[in-house]
């Protein structure tokens, strides 16, 4: 059997499904398909070392012919029947059945029925469709992998259907899919689903599973400060160094009247630093987010910014790079649908700060931080972060605290 003769049958068809699912009326898709033997177009053939291999390949491709599959042209300049110069598609449809593979635009036709009934919840399986069409992977998927976006598309609709609750991923997966691991695979696909589009940054699992309240194990609502809380029956003080809590057993909480704000904080290194030194900013609630907030902790959030005496002016202080400041986001979402306005505590690094480990940021990634600084008015963080291009962890940064006025 001729690996060359396979090849070029398998690139014909190549070049038949981009013709096919080229966008209706385009004058290019009518045109004949064809594979010119040259050595720009396909030099295999040329570099077949022997006579005999030569006429293995030719065998093979006269078979594809009178299968109805191709056409071929033979070099005039060669014995006749001895040297091919180019074959074309003359059935696109035998020619994938000699090629042994379900053909592009047939499962283009799948998808689209498949995906029809959700494209008004997920628009981003329109630009799956638009690059399976021209044979580009979609987040890891090519046009055969319709059953990944379809079980995506579930999970997202089934977290969505639980407001406010978490959900441990490998519990919801084994329920759905009878595998406790088939979420996790499905984090690319997942991301695209909750942002919209294939476009922008990818983000890791942790991070697109805790936006849609899928965890590993059920959070904590962890927080240091002079509060009370309401939990069903109960009623709970707050203890130092620190609480913590289920979100959802919490229903209500009163601060203390010295309490001024309300600090979030990314990373549980920087909590623990804090809150071991919170006599130095008394009236000053710290609340660790978890990385990621999920739908639990932005409820208990919620009533705890409500909570807060008048002006309920917050802060957050996270690392300086594009997923820290998709939490601010989210952090600042919560504030703002109670009443609050969100400030940035030392996420704008100056060119003048040395001492810390950085490193550079993308050009998307300052794009997407001034995307969202300029959705909250975080002017100065924008204007630092496009002109430093530098990232930073919290946890490199020495403790600091927001100032009161």
């Amino acid at each position: 059997m001729s690996k060359v003769a396979e090849k070029a049958l398998a690139r014909l068809l190549g070049l038949a499904e981009n013709a096919a699912c080229r966008v209706s009326g385009d004058a290019d898709a009518t045109r004949v398909v064809s594979l010119r033997f040259s050595e720009a177009s396909f030099a295999d053939y040329l570099q077949l070392p022997t006579h005999a291999a030569k006429a293995e390949c030719n065998g093979l491709l006269q078979l594809a012919e009178r299968a109805g599959a191709i056409l071929i042209d033979w070099d005039t300049r060669a014995a006749a029947g001895s040297r091919v110069d180019r074959i074309a598609v003359a059935d696109k449809s035998k020619l994938a059945e000699i090629v042994g593979v379900t053909p592009r635009w047939e499962q283009m036709t799948q998808a689209e029925l498949a995906f029809q009934a959700h494209q008004l919840r997920h628009p981003a399986l329109l630009e799956v469709l638009g690059a399976w069409r021209r044979g580009v992977q979609a987040r890891g998927t090519k046009a055969g992998d319709i059953a990944d976006w379809l079980d995506a598309v579930a999970v997202v609709d089934a977290c969505r259907a639980r407001v406010g609750q978490d959900v441990p991923v490998r519990r919801l997966s084994a329920s759905m899919f009878a595998d406790s691991k088939r979420i996790e695979s499905l984090s690319p696909v997942v991301d695209a689903l909750v942002t919209g589009t294939l476009g922008g940054l990818s983000r890791d699992a942790e991070e697109v599973f805790a936006e849609i309240g899928l965890v590993k194990f059920p959070p904590t609502f962890l927080l240091a400060g002079d509060l009370t809380f309401e939990l069903g029956a109960q009623h709970v003080r707050s203890v130092r160094p620190y609480i913590g809590l289920s979100p959802h057993a919490i229903s209500s909480i009163r601060c203390a009247p010295a309490t001024w704000s309300v600090l979030t904080v990314e990373n549980l290194t920087t909590f623990h630093e804090l809150v071991a030194r919170a006599s130095e900013c008394p009236g000053l609630v710290v609340v660790y987010t978890g990385g990621m907030p999920s739908p639990s902790w932005k409820r208990a959030f919620a009533i705890l910014v409500a909570a807060l005496p008048g002006g309920r002016k917050c802060f957050h202080w996270g690392d300086i790079d594009a997923g820290g400041f998709r939490i601010a986001s989210h952090v600042a979402g919560v504030c703002d649908q109670a009443g609050a306005k969100l400030n940035l505590h030392s996420m704008a690094f100056g060119l003048t700060d040395s001492g810390v480990l950085r490193k550079v940021l993308s050009n998307a990634e300052v794009t997407e931080i001034e995307r969202i600084c300029e959705q909250w008015s975080w002017p100065a963080e924008a204007a630092a972060a496009a002109m430093v291009r530098a990232g930073v962890e919290q946890e490199s940064m020495p403790v600091t605290w927001p100032k009161r006025s």
